[in-house]
Formats: structure tokens, sequence, C-alpha cells
């Protein structure tokens, strides 16, 4: 019987570049959407091993969103280049938004400070903070919004994520729109991002590959912030 592994921590190093795990650790004993993982002896070829059966929800702790996953849209992650994928993070911090309220243009203009740019990918976060998806009298995120949705849509990014410190299922009228907008522009939408206050640089490379699966509407990624590469700092 092996020991216990030692689980490594969200921050570390490739080379001379800082890296930061942006994901959600999932653990199939605690998860409350549908995670099951079953080992099982396996015989490939006379070589006997473990492999793992596994049945998950796509929408699955830190996820990304394609088209696929709204309305009529038909791109599922696969029908996206995997350049998509990959991108300048820019971690814009809405320090003007007021608690429960619907964040608008000119918060958005105050976090930017002119940094975002064609085919960025805008990760955001505020100073209120609650788990998402589970409803609690202390929720104060600020909610996304059609105005932000456009707002992104003029930006022409690439994706845009958050953790718990946006929220984006409330208010459903709010919702189905920047769904409408950004996914129907093919903008993806990263949700339940962690380890944001990790970060050392508001200005980093971002890589969130989904699994190469074809039809999924939604996939579980590990998403890496890379800090110091030329080309993607501050």
């Amino acid at each position: 019987m092996g020991t216990e592994p030692q689980y490594p921590g969200p921050v570390g190093r490739v080379g001379p570049y800082r890296t930061v795990c942006l994901s959600k650790i999932i653990d199939p004993a605690t998860e409350t959407r549908r995670c099951v993982v079953k080992r099982h002896k396996t015989v490939v070829q006379g070589v006997e091993d473990w492999h793992s059966d596994v049945d998950i929800v796509t929408h699955l702790g830190t996820h990304v969103e394609a088209p696929f996953h709204h309305g009529d849209l038909q791109k599922d992650v696969t029908a996206l280049p995997p350049h998509h994928y990959v991108g300048r993070g820019v971690l814009m911090k809405l320090h003007t938004c007021k608690p429960r309220a619907l964040i608008t243009r000119a918060d958005l203009e105050a976090a930017d400070a002119d940094r975002i740019l064609a085919g960025d990918i805008a990760i955001l976060d505020s100073p209120y903070h609650s788990e998402p998806f589970v409803v609690s009298p202390d929720d104060k995120r600020p909610h996304l919004s059609r105005e932000a949705a456009e707002w992104f849509l003029e930006k022409k990014i690439k994706a845009v994520g958050f953790g718990d410190g946006i929220c984006v299922e409330t208010n459903i009228e709010h919702c189905l729109a920047c769904h409408d907008i950004l996914l129907g522009n093919d903008i993806l939408i990263i949700e339940v991002m962690q380890n944001l206050d990790k970060l050392e640089h508001d200005v980093f490379l971002v890589v969130l590959m989904p699994l190469p699966i074809r039809g999924l509407d939604s996939s579980p990624v590990n998403v890496m912030a890379i800090e110091g590469i030329p080309g993607f700092t501050d």
C-alpha cells in the first residue's frame, strides 16, 4: 500500500516564470455536482495496471463554457481553435461596484485603465466574495450585466472569467443577456476560478485547455497563469 500523496499548492515556477493555478481542485468525496471516479484493475496486452471510469457533469469546478452551452448555438469546445483558449490575461479589480449591483460600463472602465486589448482574456474580481451557486443572505457580489457584456464585445476579448467575487446566476434577465451576447460572439465564459489573490501581477499569460471531446458544451479546465513572460506583463 502506497503512502498518501502530498498535494502541491497553486503557486510554482517554470524556469524564470512564476505560475499560479487558478482552478478549483475537485474532490469527488465532497463535490456536490456529479463527479464519480471508479478505479479498477485492467489488463492491456498482458500488462496489468489501473484505469479509472469517470462520470462527471461538464460544468464541474472551474469550467469553460462554449457557445454550444446556450440556446441554439452550435460550437462545442472543439469547434473553436486551440489558440482561443490561450491569451493575455488581465485581472480587473472592480473596486467601484456597489454590493449586489449590476456591473456598469463605468465600473469596467475604472478597473481597466486602458489595458484591455482585442483578443485578451478579462478576469474579474471584486471586494465582495461568496461561494458561487449557493444561496446566502450574506452574498454581496456584483452581478454581470447586459451593459458589461456589451462592453466586452466592443473590446473584442476572447473570454471573460471570474471566481467567487462576481455573480452571474441570480439575475435571470442579465444572466441570459450575458450568455446571448458573449457566447453568441464566441466569447468564452470561465466560471469558479480560484487563487486570484495569489497573483502578483495584473497581466499574465493564461492557458485553459478544455477536454478535446466533441459534443461538450462546457469542460472542466485547469487554468494556468504564467507571470513574467515578455509581451504578457503589466
